[in-house]
């Protein structure tokens, strides 16, 4: 990042590195996604890749880092969605930005798998899934090159605890994300696990697409029609309601709910807002873990159990890949595996989900007879589970109780015969609290606060020569997480991330806006990202990156860091949706 630049420039932190050398393993070293085609099927040949374990450094690591360069040639061609899987498992899951004509594009993502350690001791064939087509319209491929560093760990340092097991939830063996269209529709797996699980979460994206890609722009169908002329684009005039939100299921019973965020894609409300800045988390989705635990002892009997994932609201299709991660009483408390059992004592999760969710409009016609107004949607949510697990050391319960809160506001306004103003503000919070007491005593506990706002403002002026109309387009993103986390022997862990991302452009547009190279209109782009991080490790990252006219015009690092310089101690997790250290 520096001033003047126009590629790609982000505020968000990278991984944070030990101090050990690490063993590197390329997965892809630029792999070429050119197939032919207009971009109207979704049909795609995966890219197969053979994984092995790095030679001479088996391990115990420190810390695992998955490492991807991306780059598309200067030209014409639209945002699209990549994956990267191994055995089956999701590595990686983003979207990636449009060229323009005369300038080309390269990015860097960073994912931490210390997690899915268990996953790369063997062999394993892996594949990169990116649709992305090449025509006289669309005519650049897009690059990707990937690798994998294995950092030993050092002298004098324990390996951290990692989960014992992985298990895919995707319906392909080789991996690939499940579409689901409706609320109905369930990406689903059924497993035989082993019989000395004592913790158990579910990692979970669940990407937007096509009608339903910017949900939080969706109106109750029986609105649709007298808002639909205030949109930028015909499919952004969508129905389903502006709620969206994720359900875990095991043996079809509701376990778990997780928030979507609200994603905007690189041609997402207007391609020219996202350079040289993407909107948070664009190129690289974080999961949203999903604590199981309680269901630990039902997990533990040897019978086969099934593992769901639903997406609340859906009304085209979502995209959605899921790991399970499990950690196991014998491995880590070394008596062999012995079995375990339990049963869940307390559910107060209902069937009938989103629940409490309400929709209040205010939509009428004015004196001019123009339809103005505000939809107002509303939810709350909350539900404690807890489990009862017979292990060696006595009896585990662990205690899941979670809230979330969810609004909505649309308004609709027409100041002039010819102008449309609307704005959206919508906010997520969800807060999780996880508490495990063995033999009555705290054993570990965990609490969680993630805010995800976004707003909206788009000043619309339908114009009668050139374009259809023009707009005035401002976008704000958030997205805030808390965290504490306390241990048996007293100890405490704190983390706090803060990311917001203001942009602000003109868009010119017909039905649906091209991508950068044929937007010739003039534009006046602005915007602001500011990312801040710190954790009782004395970790501290503070990044702002000012841009003006698709160029960054400044850069500010370590902003009332120590030294005035970012530093991330190895084990802080700035990237992990819970913002804690690896499990000890």
């Amino acid at each position: 990042m520096r001033p003047g630049s126009r590629v790609i420039s982000s505020a968000e932190p990278y991984v944070s590195r030990p101090a050990s050398t690490p063993c590197s393993v390329t997965l892809a070293r630029r792999e070429s996604f050119d197939d032919p085609g207009d971009g109207r099927s979704m049909a795609t040949h995966a890219h197969r890749f053979e994984f092995a374990p790095p030679r001479g450094c088996t391990g115990p690591w420190s810390k695992v880092v998955m490492v991807v360069n991306f780059s598309v040639p200067a030209g014409r061609q639209f945002d699209r969605t990549a994956t990267i899987w191994l055995g089956g498992v999701n590595l990686y899951f983003g979207t990636t930005m449009e060229p323009e004509p005369g300038l080309a594009q390269h990015w860097h993502v960073e994912r931490d798998l210390t997690d899915y350690t268990a996953l790369f001791h063997k062999a394993r064939t892996g594949q990169i899934i990116l649709n992305n087509s090449i025509s006289p319209t669309t005519n650049q491929p897009i690059f990707v090159a990937a690798r994998l560093l294995f950092y030993p760990v050092e002298p004098g340092k324990q390996a951290p605890r990692v989960a014992d097991r992985v298990f895919s939830l995707s319906g392909e063996p080789a991996g690939k994300e499940q579409p689901l269209q409706t609320s109905d529709d369930i990406l689903s797996h059924q497993f035989i696990f082993p019989r000395d699980i004592q913790r158990a979460s579910l990692d979970v994206i669940a990407q937007s697409q096509a009608h339903d890609e910017r949900w939080y722009t969706c109106v109750d169908k029986r609105y649709l029609a007298q808002t639909r002329d205030y949109s930028l684009e015909a499919f952004e005039a969508c129905d389903g309601g502006s709620f969206r939100g994720v359900e875990v299921l095991v043996d079809g019973r509701p376990a778990g709910l997780a928030p979507i965020y609200p994603w905007i894609f690189a041609g997402g409300v207007g391609p020219h807002l996202w350079l040289p800045t993407p909107g948070i988390q664009t190129t690289n989705f974080l999961p949203f873990r999903v604590d199981l635990t309680p269901f630990a002892g039902v997990l533990d009997d040897g019978r086969p159990h099934s593992i769901g994932v639903r997406v609340l609201g859906a009304n085209h299709f979502f995209n959605v890949a899921a790991n399970m991660l499990v950690y196991e009483e014998g491995l880590s408390q070394g008596r062999g595996g012995a079995q375990l059992s339990g049963e869940l004592l307390e559910d107060t999760l209902g069937t009938a989900q989103p629940a409490g969710l309400s929709v209040q409009s205010t939509l009428h016609s004015d004196a001019n007879g123009r339809i103005v107004g505000a939809l107002h949607t509303h939810g709350t949510q909350s539900y404690l589970i807890r489990g009862l697990l017979r292990t060696p050391r006595g009896n585990l319960i662990t205690t899941v109780r979670y809230q979330e809160q969810f609004l909505n506001d649309q308004i609709f306004l027409r100041p002039g015969a010819k102008q449309y103003d609307q704005l959206i503000r919508q906010s997520h919070v969800t807060s999780m609290d996880v508490e495990r007491n063995l033999n009555g005593r705290h054993e570990d506990s965990f609490v969680f606060h993630e805010w995800d706002p976004v707003s909206l403002i788009v000043r619309k002026a339908m114009v009668t020569r050139g374009q259809d109309f023009n707009a005035q387009v401002s976008v704000w993103q958030g997205h805030r997480i808390l965290a504490d986390r306390t241990g048996a022997s007293g100890g405490s862990y704190h983390a706090a991330l803060s990311e917001n991302l203001s942009v602000s452009d003109r868009e010119y547009g017909k039905t649906i806006p091209p991508p950068l190279d044929r937007s010739s209109f003039d534009h006046n782009e602005s915007g602001q990202e500011i990312v801040l991080f710190r954790d009782s490790l004395g970790s501290c990252y503070a990044t702002q990156v000012q841009s003006q006219e698709e160029q960054v015009t400044g850069v500010r690092e370590g902003v009332n860091c120590p030294g005035g310089s970012n530093h991330l101690e190895s084990s802080s997790r700035p990237d992990n949706p819970w913002l804690m250290p690896l499990i000890p």
